[in-house]
């Protein structure tokens, strides 16, 4: 992994002043202790819904199905060095850097995450490896052809324009590099009055501007200047997911008691609506989950 140009140090973040990456890191601050208690934050220190399949039992084993899926999509070897695009508490870096041996950047709108990340790489052992910095993907400041793969998970949807992200991503990796995503997308074009609220229900409640459609991100893909080498429509690999996140949104009526006596938070109670109403739109058929590779010629 080359060093950053001092010019362009991590950012104290560039963009940190919209409302948009306030509400981004609001959101994941706020949510925290919900994934601790629920997706076994602590443990297995992912932030995305898993990849289950006939291999997979439990949360935590379709947690971690998702980083080996996705490592072996994008071929990643033990000589590649790693960017991983919001990265939450660090896990999939810190997977890729156990499992593989690889190199990683993991970078986070949130200086909370950035120290938890830390926090968690010592605690693995990966601390040689695995670094974590504050930075914004649409504007790294790091320099250009110094990756070999971009990881985003679950990331990319935060950003307002998605081609602003895969234009820095094509920037920043060399030839040859790979470009792993695996995010939620829509499916629909035009909405009804109620489906486009209960959309926006669960956007907003997740602090992700919006979403596009499959089409529309594959055909951005391919205006950054990256090839499509394989996609896969993954919705029903997360779906088990994407259910239990809706049963525990029932069942957490605590959360509405306390929002009313303002002991939670908006952006917390926002999460847990949106963990109610992500599945309602996946099971009316408005969104799903795909997972795109690309390559930069």
């Amino acid at each position: 992994m080359s060093d950053p140009d001092p010019a362009t140090a991590p950012l104290t973040a560039r963009g940190s002043g919209s409302g948009l990456t306030h509400s981004i890191v609001t959101y994941y601050n706020a949510a925290e202790l919900d994934y601790r208690l629920v997706w076994h934050l602590g443990s297995q220190m992912a932030m995305h819904f898993g990849y289950w399949d006939s291999s997979t039992k439990t949360l935590a084993a379709a947690l971690q199905r998702e980083n080996q899926i996705l490592a072996e999509w994008a071929r990643i070897g033990r000589s590649d060095c790693v960017l991983d695009a919001g990265c939450g508490v660090g896990g999939s870096a810190i997977y890729l850097g156990r499992k593989i041996g690889c190199r990683v950047l993991g970078i986070t709108l949130s200086e909370s995450q950035v120290r938890t990340a830390k926090r968690n790489a010592a605690r693995a052992k990966v601390s040689d490896l695995v670094d974590f910095e504050l930075r914004d993907f649409v504007a790294t400041g790091l320099p250009a052809a110094s990756f070999d793969v971009v990881w985003a998970v679950e990331s990319v949807c935060h950003a307002e324009k998605k081609m602003d992200f895969l234009r820095e991503a094509h920037r920043i990796l060399r030839s040859g590099g790979r470009l792993i995503i695996a995010d939620g997308f829509a499916i629909k074009n035009e909405l009804s009055g109620d489906e486009a609220a209960l959309m926006r229900s669960w956007l907003e409640g997740w602090a992700v501007p919006s979403i596009d459609t499959v089409e529309q991100f594959r055909s951005d893909i391919r205006a950054a200047g990256f090839q499509v080498a394989r996609e896969q429509d993954a919705t029903d690999n997360v779906l088990p997911s994407s259910r239990r996140l809706f049963r525990l949104a029932h069942l957490r009526f605590l959360d509405y008691l306390l929002y009313a006596l303002r002991l939670r938070s908006k952006a917390a109670h926002g999460n847990v609506i949106a963990a109610r109403n992500q599945y309602l739109a996946v099971r009316q058929g408005l969104c799903g989950y795909h997972i795109f590779l690309g390559i930069k010629p």
